[in-house]
């Protein structure tokens, strides 16, 4: 059965940067990502956060969010789809 390449859903949001350290997450495990939003970023700036999204096909979307959320893990962050642009905690 092939995949529709219609049916696709978003995965992530956040800055550039973030997003494409994902997307390489999800191709080193075979899964095809799209970044848009990339021109947001370049004429906004920071001022639209979440303004570049990840999208992946609809039948590998199970599979891409368990490899984000171990990617981010491993960046000791919280899950793909909660991405902020929040400081890291101060420590002592």
């Amino acid at each position: 059965m092939t995949q529709d390449p219609h049916d696709v859903v978003r995965v992530a949001a956040g800055e550039m940067v973030v997003i494409e350290l994902l997307k390489q997450a999800l191709a080193d495990e075979g899964i095809e990502g799209r970044v848009l939003g990339e021109d947001l970023e370049a004429s906004f700036g920071t001022a639209l956060p979440t303004s570049v999204e990840l999208w992946v096909n609809a039948a590998d979307a199970h599979r891409a969010r368990a490899v984000l959320a171990r990617a981010e893990a491993d960046r000791g962050k919280t899950p793909a789809d909660q991405l902020t642009d929040d400081p890291p905690p101060a420590t002592s």
